[in-house]
């Protein structure tokens, strides 16, 4: 066995959204994932400086298989004027905040112009999201869809008609109008995706006062396809978690321009490639769950010493090489799991509990993969502290 856990951080008042309670609680075991719950609460209380710097340009996402957008049915309703309905207004307000970029071309293909089609046809159906805020937001969200091939989710596909107001659910800790059912999973009932109804319902996502997105969370909904750079430019996310899926390709490296970001949650997908995360930059992450995937590669040099993580999950990847020296030396971190990885000479505490977790952790035999006890809390926690002294 071995033992992993999620450590939920609440939402503080400035990122709640209007009258909206956002619980966060432990998931339930699935797919084989252990969870277990600790005397540890985190009562973590976001306090956010200024705005973060402009992002650089963010690239276009590639198109992913079965990428096409829902038939939608045109209201008669008159059309606005201003940014909606101005197709050139809309663009350009794209290029200038997700790209920052003047290259069009972005719109010729793949999930950006399946997007970008919607949102021409949504601005004028809807006629009334036509701040900035509401253009980019949607835009991004449209990206995801298509990018997830939306349209083959189990959940909160978006319907026929734009118009239409049937709700959903989606398994989700951090989404709007959480539920619970008699199994403790949690649930974000909410709108199909890609209709006239406010973004900040959709299943899976929630807002601050402000209505800028502060979560995105659809969890074990038949998401496949790969993750969109354009994810970046939600300048307040808080938390980005899309986990027991089945999303390919890699993660984004512009991830790291997300400087709000405390949990990033994409295990139990078929995630690939090398872990190119500028984590200096990520100085709010808490939590990093990226285990059962494919990942690849090493840990150095992506600047763990500015980070807080409190969780940190990697295991069951395809890592190798020397664990950094500056893992051990996150003053905060609570849960380390590294196991069936290929990862050399591990550090001692990596394998061992800390003084509120449960009495035995485990560690991996890379030639197997059978994880074997090694040692007890008592001689961990000693350890634990003679490396942290030493």
């Amino acid at each position: 066995m071995s033992l992993t856990r999620h450590v939920r951080y609440p939402l503080s008042h400035e990122t709640q959204a209007d009258s909206k309670s956002l619980k966060a609680s432990s998931k339930a075991a699935k797919r084989g994932k252990s969870r277990y719950s600790s005397s540890y609460s985190s009562s973590y209380s976001m306090s956010y400086g200024p705005p973060p710097p402009p992002t650089p340009p963010v690239l276009p996402t590639p198109n992913p298989t079965r990428s096409t957008p829902p038939p939608t049915t045109r209201s008669p309703t008159a059309q606005p004027t201003g940014t909606c309905c101005n197709a050139a207004a809309l663009r350009q307000t794209i290029l200038d905040i997700v790209y920052n970029s003047e290259d069009g071309s972005i719109f010729n293909s793949g999930p950006a112009k399946d997007a970008i089609a919607w949102l021409d046809g949504d601005a004028c159906d809807c006629g009334q999201f036509c701040s900035e805020d509401q253009v980019v937001q949607r835009y991004i969200l449209a990206v995801l869809y298509f990018s997830t091939n939306g349209n083959n989710w189990d959940s909160c596909s978006a319907p026929d008609n734009i118009q239409n107001d049937d709700t959903c659910q989606v398994q989700s800790s951090y989404g709007n109008n959480i539920i619970s059912d008699d199994e403790g999973k949690t649930f974000s009932s909410g709108f199909k995706w890609l209709t006239c109804n406010t973004e900040c319902e959709w299943g899976g996502i929630n807002c601050n006062q402000n209505g800028l997105i502060i979560a995105t969370d659809v969890e074990d909904n038949g998401l496949t396809g790969t993750l969109p750079n354009e994810v970046a430019a939600l300048p307040r996310l808080f938390a980005f978690a899309l986990e027991q899926n089945d999303i390919s390709g890699t993660i984004p490296s512009t991830y790291s321009d997300l400087a709000r970001l405390v949990i990033l949650d994409l295990d139990f997908n078929s995630l690939e490639g090398s872990l190119l995360l500028d984590l200096s930059k990520m100085t709010k992450l808490r939590q990093l769950d990226l285990n059962n995937n494919n990942l690849e590669g090493t840990l150095g040099g992506l600047g763990w010493e500015n980070t807080d993580l409190q969780f940190l999950d990697l295991s069951r990847n395809n890592f190798v090489g020397p664990i950094p020296t500056e893992i051990g030396d996150l003053p905060n971190l609570r849960s380390v799991q590294l196991y069936c990885n290929q990862l050399e000479a591990p550090l001692e505490w990596v394998n061992c509990p800390t003084a509120d977790m449960v009495a035995d952790d485990y560690i991996c035999d890379d030639s197997s993969c059978k994880c074997t006890e090694e040692y007890t809390q008592e001689t961990c926690t000693a350890k634990l502290a003679s490396n942290k002294s030493g």
